[in-house]
């Protein structure tokens, strides 16, 4: 078996958690790829093809990449960046799961991520944010990981989680450090990053405090991915 067939056996038997992980780590793997190949044939500057993927803060480079709103959940600022958000998505991720359902986990992930490029575009209204408007660009995975932390820390918010050295500590101050820690990892280039967090931060809040009152906004998300399957899975039966 190659390693993309392993790979691919991995996401198809695995659960949403595995699958993101997977995803994120694929899309990682691409913009390094990419910048590899766009360094050889001398092709943009430093970090051109994060740059690609990532959202644009100007929408009419958003007008020329149409696809970064979806990429852009999957991608992270540098290594350091990428290593963080991947163990906090494993972990959050694995405590998110005993409290929602896979279906959830996938939703508010996308639903965190789109919160984040709503209120970082909102941003561009405000003559004061208004800086370096065509070369800005954000990565959105670790808003939608921001948006799963902070739901579970409304759930739950005295789950206790054994920190090494610490001893137990409370979720939601887990989820604050995290926070804090996520946003001194971004360059301070643009302000409006904070603002898109604080948007997916919201995010979680809401998903938590509706589905409290029997709402649940991650649905459209799974009716779209099971539309997907369901596709995807006639066409392979059309060809057998």
């Amino acid at each position: 078996m190659s390693i993309f067939d392993e790979i691919k056996s991995k996401y198809m038997n695995g659960d949403v958690l595995r699958r993101l992980l997977i995803v994120n780590c694929g899309m990682f793997v691409l913009i390094l790829l990419t910048d590899i190949t766009l360094t050889l044939i001398g092709v943009g500057d430093a970090g051109y093809a994060a740059m690609l993927f990532q959202f644009p803060w100007s929408t009419l480079a958003l007008a020329f990449r149409p696809w970064t709103p979806i990429t852009a959940l999957f991608t992270s600022w540098g290594l350091w960046h990428f290593i963080f958000n991947m163990l906090v998505l494993y972990w959050m991720g694995g405590i998110f799961q005993r409290y929602f359902t896979n279906s959830h986990l996938r939703g508010l992930y996308i639903i965190g991520g789109f919160a984040g490029m709503i209120g970082y575009s909102c941003c561009m209204l405000i003559p004061v944010f208004q800086l370096k408007a065509w070369a800005e660009t954000m990565p959105m995975a670790s808003a939608c990981i921001l948006a799963l932390a902070v739901a579970v820390a409304f759930r739950a918010p005295d789950h206790q989680e054994t920190i090494p050295v610490i001893g137990p500590v409370k979720i939601k101050y887990i989820v604050i450090a995290l926070a804090l820690i996520d946003i001194a990892l971004f360059p301070r280039t643009n302000p409006a990053n904070d603002l898109a967090h604080a948007a997916a931060a919201a995010s979680g809040y809401l998903f938590n405090r509706l589905l409290g009152k029997g709402t649940d906004i991650t649905k459209p998300v799974t009716a779209f991915f099971v539309w997907v399957n369901r596709f995807f899975t006639r066409k392979r039966l059309e060809k057998k």
